[in-house]
Order: C-alpha cells, then structure tokens, then sequence
C-alpha cells in the first residue's frame, strides 16, 4: 500500500464525506509516459485529441481544504498488486506511474460524482473486504458513530497488510484472513461471512474488493439470509483478468438489483 498526496489549486472545492467515496484518476500511458484525459466542457467530456487515457478509481483516503504548500491536498492509497519495473512491464499504469513519480508530476482527477453518507438507522457494521478495499474500510471505521459495533473481516495477503489498521475505534473488531494464493481467487472472504452467522434486520453489510470473490458474498446475503436491500452494499472494485471492468456495473450477472 501506498499513500500518495495530490495537492493544487484545481483540487479546491473537493468534498468526500463519504466512506466509499471515489476519484478516478487518469495515469500516464506505461510505455510512452504520454498522460491523456478528457476535458470538460459546456456539451460534457470530450476525448483526448491524442493518446490513450489510463483512468482507475481510487477511494478518497483524506481531503484536506488547505495543506503545506497553502493549496487544497487529496490523499489516495495505491495497492501495488506486483512488481513494478523500470521497463513499464508490470501490472497497470497504476503501479507502473507509482514507481517512477517524483514531487511535482501531473495527473488529472475527476470527481466525486456524489457522495453517500453512512447509513443511519442500524445498530452495528460487518464489513468484509480484500487489501484492494482496505482504504474504504479505513474511512469506514473514521466516520462510523464513536461506540457503534462493527466488525472487520480483512482479506490479506501477508502480515504486513495488518498495519494498514494500525489503530482501531472503540467498538471495532478485526479479523484478519491469510490468504493462500493470488488475488481473487480465494473463498476465505466468503467462509468469513457465513461463519458470522445470522445477521440482524439491525445490521449494515459492506462488502468490497475483487467482483468474481464477492458473487458468493451477495448470493448468501441476498438470497440465502434474504437481507434488505438497504441494508446490504457490495461493491466489486476490480475483477481478475479485466482491465476495463466497470465497478458500476451489478457483480452478479444473474441478479442485477
């Protein structure tokens, strides 16, 4: 995991109340260097004239009106799914920018589009995730109500990632899951899930992290325990194999609500 700081005067007026609140992040091209992005106008965005854009969408870790250089400052943290080599041969533009920047270079930020506050009206919190999703989880337990309970089932790869939590809220639980293998591939997540047992009309369940792992998450949520649909958000961030995958779009192909 790495923390990243954008900061300038374009960034001024950025609001991210939310715990799941996102920016997309346009990244420069791995092997040119060349960064491409839409411009706003008045008839909406337009594409770039030349070049590819490399857009991912990032979860807002902190915004801040004012930092050290007098300008507004946007926090982001990029998870480094592998090894990012000199040569642009790795595994996204993400990692591959990450490797190579220096104070002072550019990228272009757009959003939020909104922002959704945390849910009132429940008792307690499950949220389930993988390292990918550990940002939103982070900002999750910042902006829950002091003393409310909340259980974290984290999906790692290693003892380090434990770190990233360094410091829980009074009330919180964290579970940490070894995972053994490649990210996106594991059931732990799920098997974390149904071993909580039955969940409550009274409680909120957040699940975010890689599409396909998260399939099985929503099918026992929804269909097995038969949650309200207010009370349940899964998100999939990412999917295994898709470079372009829309996070908009339902994870479940087979239950779009």
């Amino acid at each position: 995991m790495l923390r990243v700081t954008l900061t300038g005067p374009e960034l001024a007026g950025l609001e991210a109340s939310g715990p799941n609140d996102h920016v997309k992040v346009f990244f420069p091209d791995p092997t040119t260097g060349e960064l491409a992005a839409p411009t706003l106008t008045a008839d909406g965005l337009q594409p770039p004239e030349h070049g590819t854009p490399y857009p991912r969408d990032f979860t807002v870790r902190g915004a801040r009106p004012s930092g050290a250089r007098g300008f507004p400052e946007l926090d982001l943290d990029l998870v480094l799914h592998g090894p990012a080599l000199p040569d642009g041969d790795d595994v996204g533009p993400a990692a591959t920018w990450a490797a190579r920047a220096v104070v002072g270079d550019p990228l272009v930020v757009a959003g939020p589009k909104s922002s959704k506050l945390v849910p009132e009206g429940f008792d307690s919190f499950l949220l389930a995730c993988d390292e990918t999703a550990l940002p939103a989880a982070a900002r999750w337990l910042e902006l829950l109500p002091a003393g409310t309970p909340v259980r974290v089932l984290a999906e790692i790869s290693s003892g380090e990632d434990k770190a990233y939590l360094p410091t829980l809220r009074r009330g919180a639980e964290v579970l940490w899951l070894q995972r053994h293998g490649e990210l996106g591939t594991s059931p732990v997540l799920e098997q974390a899930v149904r071993a909580c047992g039955p969940i409550g009309a009274h409680t909120y369940v957040w699940a975010a992290g890689e599409a396909g792992s998260l399939v099985g998450v929503r099918r026992y949520l929804r269909r097995e325990l038969r949650l309200a649909p207010r009370q349940v958000e899964v998100s999939g961030y990412w999917r295994r194999g898709a470079s372009d995958f829309d996070h908009h779009a339902p994870i479940d192909p087979t239950d779009p609500d």
